[in-house]
Formats: structure tokens, sequence, C-alpha cells
């Protein structure tokens, strides 16, 4: 079992460059040798502290002109925004300089951005860009609204959405080992939209008895099967007999259910967002309510709403029960 020293080791390991990749793990077999626990701690922060100092492929003075670039390209949108949406400026500011940030780390390590799967990476890249867009238009339409999106709100909610960004982008090492991965989440995502849209335009209306008990049965089980189901499904196929030496090599089946739980994750969160507010807007014109017709309140309530309802609980609903999905598929038959 692993100790506290081996898992900060490993996680400084983990973010080498591919070239001192090697080297990384030559530490990590070392330290298996160490066996006082103050020797291992010394060793494993020893480790950590040379990790940090290795210099960037380009060298010190291009990471530095990158990093100035980060930082004139965070003033100059920040600049804009300012003088376009003033609303918008701490969350333009802080997208910004997340990205910027990202590609300033991708730059040290020398990785490059590639597009594991396309489809689901151009889900979640469409689902960001609407949810920025609905942004702009929910303030452009209700500039009242502003006082529900503070600093603090506006900074996660573009802080979220950058790295949705970048998981779908870049596909970090630890969520790259599952083809099927990426797929299965971007499907229950869509599922989940499809359900959440569906909620919203069924409310106000009444069907027949029948008709109503059967929607409503597949309306509540459907987000408890969008997280489960894709990690379920994916731990399973990680364990099957012609793929279980992919699956050891991503580190075992329920790690394949994790990567499409947080894929699931990566795609559910803007797309939701992005329906949110839109519709909020459209029932709020209907009678005033709140987008879950439970208020009668001002319609920037809504965008606080989504922040919490979307970025919020939704993520935290969904890792309980994908990670239940995974732990059940990967048990063996």
């Amino acid at each position: 079992m692993t100790d506290v020293p081996e898992r900060i080791l490993a996680v400084a390991v983990a973010a080498l460059p591919e070239r001192r990749r090697d080297w990384g793990l030559a530490m990590l077999a070392e330290l298996h040798e160490v066996t006082r626990r103050g020797d291992r701690w010394a060793f494993a922060l020893s480790g950590v502290r040379a990790t940090l100092l290795i210099p960037p492929a380009g060298g010190w003075s291009v990471l530095a002109l990158v990093a100035g670039a980060v930082v004139a390209a965070v003033a100059a949108v920040g600049r804009v925004v300012r003088a376009e949406l003033p609303a918008l400026t701490v969350f333009a500011m802080t997208f910004t300089a997340v990205l910027g940030a990202l590609v300033v780390l991708g730059v040290a390590r020398s990785a490059k951005p590639r597009l594991p799967a396309p489809v689901p990476t151009l889900v979640v890249g469409g689902a960001v860009a609407a949810s920025i867009v609905g942004v702009v238009v929910f303030l452009h339409r209700e500039p009242a609204a502003a006082r529900y999106l503070p600093a603090p709100a506006a900074a996660y909610l573009a802080a979220v959405l950058a790295g949705c960004l970048w998981i779908a982008v870049t596909s970090p090492r630890p969520l790259g080992t599952t083809r099927l991965a990426p797929y299965l989440g971007a499907a229950a995502a869509l599922v989940l939209a499809a359900w959440s849209l569906a909620l919203y335009r069924l409310e106000p209306v009444e069907p027949p008895v029948v008709v109503a008990e059967v929607l409503g049965i597949g309306l509540m089980l459907t987000p408890f099967a969008v997280f489960a189901v894709p990690a379920f499904v994916a731990s399973r196929a990680a364990g099957r007999p012609a793929s279980r030496a992919a699956g050891r090599a991503a580190g075992g089946s329920r790690r394949a259910g994790v990567q499409a739980l947080v894929w699931t994750l990566t795609a559910a969160m803007p797309l939701t967002f992005a329906l949110w507010l839109p519709e909020a807007l459209r029932r709020h014109a209907i009678d005033g309510h709140t987008l879950d017709g439970e208020v009668v309140a001002p319609v920037g309530v809504n965008l606080s709403d989504a922040i919490v309802f979307c970025l919020g609980l939704l993520p935290v609903f969904g890792t309980v029960l994908g990670t239940a999905g995974a732990a059940v598929g990967a048990r063996r038959r």
C-alpha cells in the first residue's frame, strides 16, 4: 500500500514531460528501497523539488515569453470586456488566465494538445462556447442580473468552463487511456441535456395520467442512469478478457469507469448550464417564476441558480453515482 510520501512523489512524476518520465519512474523505484519514514519524506520532498527545477524544453526564456503573452492577453481581454460588458470582466479575465496558465503548463511540460476523441471534444467545446454566449446574452438582455454574478461566482464559472475545455482538448494522460470513456461520457451528457430540456418544456403540460406516470418514472431514473451507466459500462468493458491487458495498463477497470465519469461531468456541466439560461429567460417571461417553477423572483436569480445546480450540485451528485457505477462494474463476474 502506498503512503503519503509515495503519493506526493507520484503526482510530481506524473506532471513531468515525456523526456523525463523514465527519470521520474526511477525515483519512484528508489523510494521503494527507502524504509525509514523520515527518510522517505526527505527523499520524496527532494524529488519533488528536483522536478520543479527542471528547465522547460525551450528554455526559461521561451516559457517567460509565453507567460508574458498570457499576462498581456488577460489585461487586454479585461480592458475590452470592461468597456463593453463590465459585469463579465472578472469572468473574462479569469477564463483567459486559466486557459493561459494551462498553456504555460503545456509549454513547460512540452505537452502537445491532441484530440483523442473528436466528437466528444466538439461536444464539450460547443457546450463551453454556448455557455459563454448564454451568459453574454443573459446579461445583455437583463443588465440588472449582474448583481447575481458576484466576482467569486464569476471566477468559479470561468474556472470550471476553462477546465472542461482543457480536459476535452488536451485529454490529460490519466483520462486518455480508455478510448470508450469520452464517447460514453459525451453520449450520457447529451441524454442529460435532452432530459433537462424535456423537463423544462413538459412542466406546464398536463398529459393523461398513464402517460404522466411513464414520463415521471423515466424523468426520475434518467439522472441516475446518466452517471452510473457510463461508468459501469466502461469498467465492465475494461474487464473483459479481450481488453484485460488494456485494463491493467489503465490501472484497472475501475479507473476506466472513473474516466467515463469525468468525461460525463466534463460534458454535462457546460451543456446543462448552456440550456438553463435561455430556458430560464423563456420561463420567466411567461409567469415570472424561476426555472424550477417554485419561486416568483427576479430573473437574475436564475443565473446564480444555474451555477449552483449545474456546476455545484450536479458534479457532487454525479460523482457519487458514477463512483458507485464504476465500483460495481469493476467487480469480477
